[in-house]
């Protein structure tokens, strides 16, 4: 399904690769594909009503010729949460493995359900929405607050692309989105590396690199469901999730514009017009980028790193802040406290408690790099320009503006301030 180099370079890295299928037309070959992965045993179709007319009721009515197999519906709008993983759980309690049908938050609640289970499942995808089909971890919201978490992988994923290409071509720009967070959030992950020492892993960007560019100029055919270049849209999405996987964790495709996003979502008080997650990162990308390009130029410091944990409990509440603030204390950990300076309390970016300064000029590990203008030309090496993205966007049809998305500016002007308390990856957002 890919090239000898990128198929050399996954066996390398993978000790255990899934069965990967991408045809045309799968719908006669079903329960032939579903064999491959489970011989026998009884098995539980997790669908929602988007889904039952794309591939549901053809999957659940191929595997009941061959299998036991059951039906597990989720009504109404389902969300990527605790409770319905939940349910899932305790509808597919003596099923032996899991059929996902669906794109992200079916494949998402379906990978952790497994997980929790020790159980094994395979995913059919309905849509190129995202890139955690083949992403050994799971994004699940509890109690409001969104946790990317330890999942696995399925044994199989089988993409029938006349059914992918079908979807609506708002899902097709989502998958496009999530794809256009690589740049942003390499920059992220490496600028990290480079200041404070952190892990970083090169092996999920040399996997994308040779169909990148090449998607990225297909952007206009993905927003009209062109076959050759959804497939090429898809092969995109399970690379990078087995990137994801390769790196343990999120890190390759998600950094401050997934931060920025989720924290939007996050805010008490604040309801949010429907969009596809991917929708969101893109414009989020562009964001950051624009923001990674101009501290190139700068010479940036750290930003107060004092948590605001009554400021933020007003705006995202009590249970969102306590979780937060523990992720954030493994952050602040690597991050420097001007010397001599009082631990003032506060959400500004550039003042504490007493309105002096409590940044501090980068000096860490800079050395090591000839000084800031030897980092920035590492980071600068890796980028895409914001003008490429929003060029890219732009041919998709997909959103550019917080405006376009049906955000309010004061909400997103607090996500953007305040994302960076929520979770422990260091990014732009740190700096200033």
């Amino acid at each position: 399904m890919f090239s000898h180099e990128t198929s050399v370079l996954l066996q390398k890295s993978l000790p255990q690769i899934p069965l990967m299928i991408c045809n045309r037309d799968l719908t006669r070959d079903i329960d032939d594909l579903v064999a491959m992965a489970f011989p026998r045993g009884k098995l539980a179709v997790v669908y929602d009503y988007d889904t039952e007319a794309a591939l549901g009721n053809n999957v659940l009515r191929a595997l009941k010729g061959r299998f036991e197999a059951t039906q597990i519906y989720l009504r109404g709008v389902v969300a990527a949460d605790m409770q319905t993983v939940e349910k899932i759980r305790a509808e597919s309690q003596g099923c032996d493995a899991l059929v996902a049908v669906g794109s992200g938050t079916i494949n998402d609640l379906c990978k952790y359900a497994a997980h929790l289970d020790g159980k094994p499942y395979i995913v059919f995808p309905t849509a190129a929405s995202m890139n955690g089909y083949l992403s050994a971890n799971a994004s699940i919201s509890e109690d409001g607050y969104k946790k990317t978490l330890t999942a696995q992988m399925p044994k199989a994923v089988f993409c029938d692309l006349s059914v992918i290409a079908k979807a609506p071509a708002r899902l097709s720009r989502s998958g496009l989105g999530d794809s256009l967070a690589r740049p942003t959030a390499q920059f992220d992950w490496l600028l990290s590396h480079l200041l404070l020492g952190t892990s970083y892993n090169e092996v999920p960007f040399a996997l994308l690199a040779p169909i990148e560019n090449v998607l990225f100029e297909n952007a206009r055919g993905i927003a009209m469901g062109d076959l050759p270049s959804i497939e090429l849209l898809m092969h995109t999405l399970l690379l990078s999730g087995l990137g994801m996987t390769i790196a343990g964790g999120s890190s390759p495709a998600s950094q401050s514009e997934h931060m920025v996003a989720h924290a939007m979502h996050m805010l008490e008080g604040v309801t949010l017009p429907h969009t596809f997650h991917g929708e969101e990162i893109g414009m989020t990308a562009l964001a950051m980028a624009r923001m990674q390009e101009n501290l190139l130029k700068a010479s940036p410091r750290f930003k107060n790193n004092i948590f605001p944990e009554e400021q933020l409990k007003k705006l995202f509440g009590e249970h969102v802040t306590t979780e937060a603030k523990g992720a954030y204390k493994v952050k602040s950990a690597l991050l420097p406290l001007p010397p001599g300076e009082g631990r003032g309390e506060g959400l500004s970016t550039d003042s504490g408690a007493n309105g002096e300064s409590l940044t501090l000029t980068l000096s860490r590990r800079e050395r090591e790099y000839r000084g800031w203008d030897g980092i920035a030309t590492q980071l600068e090496k890796i980028m895409l320009p914001a003008h490429k993205i929003e060029a890219i966007l732009h041919a998709a049809g997909a959103p550019t503006t917080p405006e376009m998305l049906g955000w309010m500016e004061k909400d997103y002007d607090v996500a953007i301030k305040c994302a960076r308390f929520l979770r422990d990856r260091f990014t732009v957002l740190d700096l200033e």
